[in-house]
């Protein structure tokens, strides 16, 4: 009983056997219940036609005889018997069993082993009073008989039923569960292919089958995106300990010679020190730096993050609003619409793109940068007035760590990358281009 087919075969059939088994104990007690019911009518019946027979009987005082109604007795098994006191009047029919005294109307009794029925009346003649007793018993063996042969044939049919029943059940069953055994064909083929890309099919069969089918798709597109999150967090994870192994060691290795220096050389002048501790600092930044971009470019391959509506006017008036305040020596200006420009993103991401476009206008622009939000689009533009980028190089400064040759201004490489990885999340493009006069710099246009 481990298989679906089995279990339905074996519900089918006990609520089939039930069914028979309560309709045929119906019927054989209805059947029971006719027999008897024709049996007390044929005693009374016999009771009514003997009347007058046996009131001629107590009238005379004489036995009578009948050859009709003996002749009836005889062919139903049955029994009369007239009594006037304690004097036997008339006795017909077969031997009546012994037995004690009956109440009058419809009774049954047992005499050696056997079931009689009797009706017993007293004869009404006004001449004769109420003395006389008739008295008409049957034997129930007959009837008895027959129900329970009628009860042994009920029950071959219904057994003979019920097991021709499981049969048809059984094959009707291997029919109506063929879909069923394709969709787990299909589940195994995918589970040892361990191929999530693929699809049970969902528009064939009885609807509840389709409805374990779309479920079943829904959990494997579940699967896959889990999957593909989980590669990526390990693609991510990878590629950070191999860019921090490979451009953390000249920073760490700067600053262990520079305390090492320190460390053998105790007696340097001030001046000296001084200088070697400042470049120990800027080594220390920029170790600070790289990892902070790291971090950040690894939490952006890792997976997707849930978006909600961002207000790109306040966020780009924040940004540009603190970089003035860090780098007062640049003029850094915003444009920005009066309405709120809200898109849907993640906010960090999208603050990654502003901060870090700012930042790197303002670390190899110039003395001025422009930050311009258009509503329409929305489009984010940041100009400056440096020197621009070269068009060989508009493509290659958005990897990590690349930089433009000739270029010593202070970063860790990774900044333009974040722009663009967290525009790609975003559904925006980057492009490069000259900047109009009077800046005529690099101007950084981000298309959402």
């Amino acid at each position: 009983m481990r298989s679906l087919r089995g279990r339905l075969t074996l519900g089918v059939l006990l609520v089939l056997a039930a069914v028979v088994v309560g309709a045929g104990a119906a019927a054989l007690h209805e059947v029971d219940k006719s027999e008897r019911a024709a049996l007390d009518d044929r005693l009374r019946r016999t009771a009514e036609l003997t009347r007058p027979t046996a009131v001629a009987a107590v009238q005379n005082e004489l036995p009578g005889r009948d050859p009709r109604l003996d002749a009836v007795l005889r062919a139903t098994g049955s029994s009369l018997r007239l009594t006037l006191g304690r004097v036997t009047l008339v006795d017909a029919g077969p031997r009546p069993p012994s037995h004690g005294a009956l109440p009058r109307g419809l009774s049954t009794f047992s005499s050696d082993g056997r079931r009689y029925r009797a009706y017993v009346t007293t004869l009404s003649d006004p001449e004769i009073g109420g003395r006389a007793r008739l008295e008409v018993v049957s034997s129930l063996r007959g009837t008895e008989q027959r129900i329970d042969d009628l009860r042994e044939r009920v029950a071959l049919i219904g057994a003979a039923g019920v097991i021709l029943s499981g049969i048809l059940v059984w094959l009707i069953a291997s029919v109506v569960l063929r879909p069923l055994r394709r969709l787990r064909a299909v589940t195994a083929s995918i589970a040892d292919d361990e191929d999530l890309g693929r699809r049970v099919p969902d528009d064939s069969g009885p609807q509840e089958l389709r409805s374990v089918a779309r479920s079943f798709n829904a959990m494997l597109a579940r699967l896959g995106r889990s999957a593909e999150d989980r590669e990526r967090a390990l693609a991510a994870t990878r590629r950070f300990a191999a860019d921090a192994g490979h451009e953390l060691r000249t920073p760490l290795t700067s600053v262990q010679a520079i305390l090492s220096s320190l460390r053998r050389h105790p007696d340097l002048d001030g001046q000296r020190r001084g200088a070697m501790l400042d470049d120990a600092l800027v080594q220390q930044r920029r170790l600070v730096d790289l990892l902070d971009g790291l971090q950040a470019l690894a939490r952006g391959e890792a997976g997707p993050i849930e978006h909600a509506p961002v207000d790109l006017t306040e966020l780009v008036d924040e940004v540009v609003t603190a970089a003035g305040a860090r780098h007062p020596e640049v003029a850094v200006a915003a444009m920005l619409p009066e309405a709120p420009v809200v898109v849907d993103g993640w906010e960090p991401g999208l603050r990654l793109v502003v901060e870090n476009l700012v930042n790197n206008a303002v670390r190899h622009g110039g003395t001025r940068v422009h930050v311009t939000l258009e509503a329409a689009g929305p489009v984010l533009v940041v100009d400056d007035d440096g020197a621009g980028v070269p068009d060989a190089e508009r493509e290659r400064i958005f990897a990590p760590f690349a930089r433009i040759d000739g270029t010593d201004a202070p970063g860790s490489g990774l900044g333009l990358a974040l722009v663009a990885q967290q525009a790609g999340h975003h559904g925006a493009s980057v492009a490069v281009e000259r900047a109009p006069q009077p800046l005529g710099g690099a101007r950084f246009a981000v298309r959402f």
